[in-house]
């Protein structure tokens, strides 16, 4: 029987500046953003399922236990983020030293399979649903290629993708369990790499499938909050509430992200609520309209921004809470940002917020350009955390802008307005209750009549 390690490196979670990594890790308040950032990796447990019964797989979170180099493998493959990157290559180096061959995969690889092929054995640089099989395929043969990768991205058929092997993640106390139901983005953010790397066109698994992954979630971890890791779970509306009136039964706690309209359906929301959502992440990235200008080609967000408060305000008449995420420091942005931010957050009632600088990440259209201008003051990818200043901001200092983004956590998680946000989180679970009741109470109606 082979063996094969499948490690999730370590990364800079909470970023390198010690009074933000502080800040961070001591505060209560900011649970909800350790939850976030806490969940398995998914593309690991996702090739697990294309492996047959002759391998032995263990699946390794270095996040929660350590690495043990004296165990022989036949196998290790690694994913990493852009700030996981260079733990990822040290731990490939100890493997290789040892003989055993290394394989990496996941958005950084994708977006440098050169770099990433100095330091690993095999790259795979796409999507693992399509490279995976091909890599196996080679390795069986013993001929495997340095760099596999996609002639076209944004092909592969997500109704033809396994169940993760969820199995493997017995043992870890994540708080949250993650599934993905569409992959693909047409907004193209210049700040994102998704557009490049998935396509431009939503792909989305069947109902039939995301239903099985949930029953096998559920059953392996009762009780667990799920959250949809997909850029836009509910993009695809008519399919989602058939997906939602089934999850109706299901007994699920979940949250998704998602973007700021489905504020504009109503039936939408109900269905949200009677399936069990209690809160969704929105990206709002920013509340001054020149900056949304400069980071969006299609203006989806622009043509909101004027309804940001009402929108928001809608979406939580349903009891549902909303999670936004910022950034600060734009182009177009003085430092009068970081107050008028703060202020939106704290009217608006956000449940819990993310707010981070701009970070010119492999493969963006923002490295690209600021590049060309000479502004990126670091490619030490551990510090590419989007909490870390790399980059030369354009109408501020890099003081400034690192000032800026911890006084802002400061004002949102002071005591009264912790209380503040307890009081809504306690006043939207009595409306999602009374929505779910109101709701059993109309079907009992109906079936008497």
């Amino acid at each position: 029987m082979k063996k094969v390690a499948l490690i999730s490196p370590k990364g800079s979670l909470f970023g390198k500046n010690e009074k933000m990594k502080g800040f961070v890790e001591n505060s209560k308040v900011m649970e909800s953003f350790r939850y976030l950032w806490s969940g398995p990796n998914l593309g690991l447990i996702t090739i697990a399922a294309y492996m047959s019964e002759e391998w032995d797989i263990e699946y390794i979170d270095e996040n929660y236990v350590e690495i043990d180099y004296t165990k022989t493998y036949d196998l290790v493959c690694l994913s990493a983020m852009t700030q996981q990157a260079p733990n990822a290559y040290r731990i490939a180096q100890k493997f290789r030293q040892k003989k055993i061959l290394t394989v990496m995969g996941g958005i950084h690889a994708t977006v440098l399979p050169e770099e990433a092929a100095r330091y690993v054995d095999v790259v795979i640089a796409g999507e693992g649903e399509v490279l995976w099989p091909r890599f196996l395929e080679d390795y069986i043969k013993g001929n495997t290629k340095e760099i596999y990768q996609e002639a076209v991205s944004g092909g592969y058929k997500l109704e033809k993708a396994p169940i993760p092997r969820y199995d493997l993640l017995l043992g870890y106390e994540y708080p949250v369990i993650t599934l993905y139901t569409t992959r693909g983005c047409p907004h193209n953010c210049s700040f994102c790499c998704a557009s490049n790397v998935y396509g431009h066109k939503y792909r989305r698994k069947s109902n039939h499938q995301i239903i099985k992954e949930l029953q096998q979630i559920s059953n392996l971890f009762p009780d667990r909050l799920i959250l949809f890791a997909d850029d836009n779970m509910l993009v695809k509306r008519s399919e989602c509430k058939e997906l939602l009136k089934v999850m109706m039964d299901m007994e699920l706690r979940w949250i998704a992200q998602t973007d700021i309209s489905i504020a504009q359906d109503d039936d939408l929301l109900e269905l949200m609520v009677l399936a069990g959502c209690q809160w969704v992440v929105i990206g709002f990235e920013s509340i001054s309209h020149r900056s949304l200008r400069d980071i969006e080609k299609i203006y989806f967000k622009l043509k909101h921004q004027s309804q940001y408060p009402e929108l928001i305000k809608k979406i939580q008449s349903y009891g549902i809470g909303i999670y936004g995420t910022f950034i600060v420091g734009l182009d177009n942005d003085s430092t009068n940002v970081f107050q008028f931010t703060t202020d939106f957050i704290l009217e608006n009632n956000l449940y819990g917020v993310n707010i981070t600088v701009p970070t010119p990440l492999p493969g963006t259209q923002l490295r690209e350009k600021l590049l060309v201008e000479g502004r990126v003051l670091n490619s030490d990818w551990e510090y590419y955390t989007l909490w870390d200043v790399v980059i030369r901001p354009g109408n501020m200092t890099v003081k400034q802008l690192q000032e800026g983004l911890l006084y802002m956590y400061n004002q949102i998680t002071e005591e009264y307005v912790s209380q503040k946000r307890l009081a809504y989180l306690r006043y939207a679970t009595k409306i999602r209750r009374k929505i779910c009741y109101n709701y059993t109470q109309k079907g009992s109606s109906d079936g008497n009549e």
